[in-house]
């Protein structure tokens, strides 16, 4: 588990570069059933977005909207956006005391490809630091910031300086919202095949810097 890991073991922080709308609240809510099941450890978890906070306001104005999992474990825990040592970052000052902070802690923050956003600074600040690690919970263009750091570039560019990548890296594809070929296929064969006649698929080419 990269919290553990990243934050009992090496006492480092874990960044997790976030899409602020969605994919955000789907950590917070894994954190929080950790944290309700006495499985996170006694650390930090920093919410550094202000859009992922104002779509979590939202998110919690409309219970009726969750699903049946998340409304099941409701009853148990009202709020599954909140607990004790999570804390919602939006001022700017707050977010940079973050990155002089010495304890462990988890980081989450926008953009999810690590373009812009909050998240650039953290990377910035501790993309050469060895008890860092980057969990990458989505998909990357291949041009993008965290597409260069999550194939394993020894450098990269952030706001013009060349850092060193030291950071551990780590991924979870499960989290994705892109369809992978099996959901593809699934979805095609609930179709009438009569009416399908052409399948289109869009791919990004990767550019080589020479």
């Amino acid at each position: 588990m990269a919290v553990l890991d990243t934050c009992t073991k090496k006492k480092g922080k874990l960044i997790i570069p976030s899409f602020a709308i969605g994919r955000a609240q789907e950590i917070i809510y894994a954190l929080d059933r950790l944290e309700h099941s006495k499985l996170l450890p006694d650390i930090d978890v920093f919410v550094d977005s202000p859009l992922s906070i104002s779509a979590t306001d939202i998110m919690r104005l409309h219970t009726e909207c969750f699903n049946e999992d998340i409304a099941e474990y409701c009853k148990t825990d009202p709020d599954p956006f909140g607990f004790n040592r999570l804390h919602y970052i939006q001022s700017v000052m707050e977010s940079k005391q973050l990155n002089i902070r010495h304890k462990p802690c988890v980081i989450i923050a926008a953009s999810g490809m690590m373009e812009a956003g909050r998240v650039k600074h953290h990377l910035a600040n501790h993309i050469d630091n060895p008890a860092t690690t980057v969990l990458c919970v989505g998909y990357c263009e291949p041009s993008t910031l965290g597409a260069k750091i999550m194939r394993g570039d020894e450098e990269v560019s952030i706001f013009g300086q060349r850092h060193k990548v030291r950071a551990e890296l780590r991924r979870i594809d499960s989290l994705s919202g892109h369809g992978d070929y099996e959901e593809m296929m699934r979805y095609i064969d609930c179709q009438d095949k009569r009416k399908v006649k052409h399948l289109f698929l869009a791919a990004f080419r990767e550019e080589v810097e020479l």
